[in-house]
């Protein structure tokens, strides 16, 4: 089955059960119970996001707080404790929903800084595709195949790792990629990253404080299902056409949706869901 990331808002009176709370909240957007379309959008879901890295940060001073949420137990693996600094979870006062997209910011812009810098002092890089199209690279490649207990599994290729190679060992890349900032400033939406550099400082930057921005929907305190770039959907409606509320909004963007989170009153509880769709 597919899967889908959601984060839930709920009201602070939900910290009793926050998850007989969630499931209040979710039941109207539950898959095959004869809702519209717009309402068929879940089969599953489980509280996680905090363990694999995807949840919230923690604002400092409040790691050990007892309101933070953290994963469910996985039924097979059992608990899955959040990495320091991190939970799936809790009151909006406790989560450091601003912070990721500032330090990416930041990064974002040295990074630009840098590579602008030894551009002048390093010999110019070739792209990803001039190693891919090498002859020693183009090896026939079968990309599914049995391991040692008979069972089928994806096959690396050969020659796509060793033009990954070839094109990482050069200076500028090489000398990007061991920047302390990389992981957090680089634009990561396709394979090449030097032509993002081509762009104007602002524009870079604009385009990783995009990209840090939270990749899950949202269910607000009001019952809209929000979906990036789609109309919203009420949980009390049956249709888009037949809906008498209005968000104030006709598609949201992920910028829209991170700021409703930042703009939550303090105590409103926001929890990180993986649904099976």
């Amino acid at each position: 089955m597919a899967g889908l990331s959601i984060v839930v808002c709920l009201p602070p009176e939900a910290s009793a059960d926050v998850v007989a709370a969630i499931d209040r909240a979710m039941a109207p957007f539950e898959a095959q119970r004869g809702y519209p379309p717009e309402r068929d959008q879940w089969d599953r879901w489980a509280v996680q996001g905090g363990a694999d890295g995807f949840g919230f940060r923690v604002r400092p001073g409040f790691e050990n707080d007892p309101r933070l949420i953290h994963d469910q137990p996985h039924w097979r693996l059992g608990p899955q404790p959040s990495p320091a600094g991190m939970c799936t979870g809790g009151p909006r006062e406790l989560l450091d929903l601003a912070g990721p997209g500032a330090e990416a910011e930041v990064a974002a812009g040295r990074l630009w800084d840098l590579y602008h810098e030894l551009r002048v002092q390093l010999p110019a890089p070739r792209p990803r595709a001039h190693f891919v199209a090498r002859p020693e690279n183009q090896v026939p490649h079968l990309p599914v195949g049995r391991n040692a207990d008979g069972e089928y599994h994806l096959l690396p290729d050969p020659g796509q790792e060793r033009a990954e190679r070839q094109y990482g060992a050069q200076p500028l890349v090489r000398a990007l990629r061991a920047a302390p900032y990389y992981g957090a400033g680089v634009v990561g939406r396709l394979p090449e990253m030097l032509p993002w550099f081509d762009l104007p400082r602002p524009a870079y930057v604009a385009r990783r404080a995009e990209e840090a921005l939270r990749q899950s929907e949202l269910l607000t305190l009001d019952g809209w299902w929000i979906e990036w770039n789609s109309a919203p959907v009420h949980g009390a409606c049956e249709s888009h056409t037949t809906c008498p509320h209005d968000t104030g909004r006709d598609r949201w963007s992920r910028a829209d949706m991170a700021a409703y989170l930042e703009h939550l009153p303090d105590g409103v509880i926001i929890v990180q869901l993986h649904c099976k769709v």
